[in-house]
């Protein structure tokens, strides 16, 4: 009877380990083999719980040589912040790199702080060290939406992707991230390593833990030199930290100012808050107005029509409401550009198909946006845009550049290669006629910054914002993938996404008090 071997530790088991098993063993009918093996417990059955309030999370991929740059800047952020650096590992192209011990090896620079485990951050976060996602694979977070059994998760792996998934009640959404890499690029010379080479990034995430146990993610995204920025701190490949760095521009989440979240609103303009800590040269700001008044959805709804009048809601109300939060949040060194988006054209809807005889109430102001659109047509005046002259009518705002949809305004362009991110897209329409959305956006040929969904992820390049208006806006119903997030672009082109939890956009924010009710003359109620 032939003995039995015991089976060898899983290479995942150890986060101290340097070395994968040997593929010589993996592969010869003369090697010894394990009779069998196995494990009892699912992943979220082994996460160990990880402890502190800050940690740096990337990735590095076999016999494939570290990043000194990054490297030593993550070691110096890690140093400047007290963070835990974890790097888990993935395997590639395993069959090309035998060495004489038949084994696979990781950088040895990266021993302190190898970690391959199934591990809880919080309640809320999971590292899933234990995957070993391909490189190459074309969407790494596909399958894994219910992978972490309600909570959000972290997966090893060099493409930057994020993913939002629904949950039911407000602030129930979750996230699904991937990580970066800390290793170079490594690549089979072929279509998929090819890709996979484009698409490869040196990024980590951050992950702060409030007093609560609330995670704050965000993205570290570094150049090819190694250098990052974190909001106003640049950390550099020789291991400097320099302090008061510019942010080129802020996209918020959409605003539907009819539905305007007070907190939110502090959270982006208040002390302490995105505008006052980042200062960007550009605020992109997308759905401006929800155009509750007199939504085309709900045009030929009586009792729709009998709620507005109750709560004294106008079109015009609606249009003195976006210039009344576009004028107490002016500056004169930023410049404020309003995407042109869906909520908005549904006013120069109305214009055209509304019965104005039939609703008292709006009946003057369609009348004279109809004749100022008249007025404009007769003199030739095709860029004219009722919208906006319907919001400047009764604000001077100077900062503020309405913008139109077929336009493009283009950040951070490259000056060798002209490639940038496009920011005039608010995601919806797409490319050829078809309704837009952030995969059909990765077509295009350079990187952009979107809305409209409300879910912020990054697919390819295309980072979308959530939305800074209330969660529960009457319409969406059932569970829900939105979330108060924004993005963080820096003059590099490198972008973050910062969510929102309860009144913080941080770990060591402070909790933010609702703004002020806005009043307007033709508008009853107090947004």
């Amino acid at each position: 009877m032939p003995t039995k071997r015991k089976a060898p530790v899983s290479p995942k088991a150890s986060p101290k380990a340097n070395f994968k098993p040997s593929i010589t063993a993996e592969f010869n009918d003369a090697a010894e083999k394990p009779v069998s093996a196995g494990e009892i417990l699912a992943p979220n059955g082994r996460r160990v719980q990880l402890k502190g309030k800050r940690f740096v999370i990337t990735s590095a991929q076999n016999n494939t040589e570290v990043h000194p740059g990054f490297l030593k800047a993550l070691e110096t952020y890690c140093k400047e912040n007290d963070a835990q650096l974890l790097v888990s590992r993935f395997t590639y192209n395993k069959g090309a790199f035998d060495n004489k011990d038949g084994e696979l090896w990781y950088d040895p620079k990266l021993k302190p702080y190898l970690f391959d485990e199934p591990a809880k951050i919080t309640k809320d976060l999971v590292l899933c060290g234990e995957l070993d996602v391909t490189p190459t694979a074309t969407n790494p977070l596909s399958g894994f939406d219910n992978y972490c059994q309600g909570a959000s998760g972290i997966i090893p792996h060099p493409k930057v992707a994020m993913k939002s998934l629904p949950g039911l009640g407000e602030d129930k959404a979750r996230f699904l991230y991937t990580t970066g890499a800390v290793t170079e690029r490594n690549y089979i010379q072929k279509k998929a390593g090819q890709k996979a080479e484009f698409h490869h990034n040196y990024g980590a995430l951050l992950v702060e833990v409030d007093d609560k146990g609330q995670a704050f993610v965000r993205q570290l995204a570094a150049d090819n030199t190694g250098a990052f920025q974190d909001l106003t701190d640049k950390y550099t490949a020789d291991g400097k930290v320099l302090h008061n760095q510019p942010v080129e521009a802020v996209t918020l989440g959409d605003i539907h100012i009819e539905k305007r979240d007070p907190v939110q609103e502090e959270v982006a303009f208040g002390e302490g808050g995105l505008m006052e800590t980042l200062k960007p040269k550009y605020l992109f700001l997308h759905d401006i107005m929800d155009f509750t008044a007199r939504n085309h959805h709900n045009m030929k709804d009586p009792f729709f029509w009998a709620e507005q009048e109750k709560k004294g809601n106008t079109v015009e109300g609606g249009t003195e409401l976006v210039g009344a939060f576009l004028k107490a949040h002016e500056r004169k060194d930023r410049k404020d550009m309003i995407v042109e988006s869906n909520h908005d054209e549904a006013f120069e809807r109305w214009l055209s198909e509304a019965d104005a005889r039939f609703d008292p109430p709006n009946a003057r102001f369609w009348h004279e946006a109809s004749a100022e659109k008249l007025r404009q047509i007769e003199a030739g005046n095709m860029d004219f845009n009722v919208f906006e002259w319907a919001v400047r009518k009764k604000y001077d705002l100077p900062q503020v550049t309405f913008m139109r949809e077929n336009q493009s305004f283009v950040i951070c362009k490259d000056e060798e290669s002209g490639q940038g991110i496009e920011t005039a897209l608010h995601g919806h329409s797409g490319p050829n006629g078809a309704r837009g959305s952030p995969r059909g956006y990765t077509q295009m040929d350079m990187k952009a910054n979107t809305g409209h969904t409300h879910s912020a992820g990054i697919i390819d390049g295309v980072y979308t914002a959530g939305v800074t208006g209330k969660l529960d806006m009457e319409y969406n119903k059932g569970p829900s993938s939105w979330s108060h997030s924004h993005i963080i672009t820096y003059p590099n082109g490198k972008r973050a996404i910062v969510t929102v939890k309860d009144g913080k956009w941080k770990a060591d924010d402070k909790k933010h008090a609702p703004a002020p009710p806005m009043k307007v003359p033709h508008q009853k109620y107090a947004a």
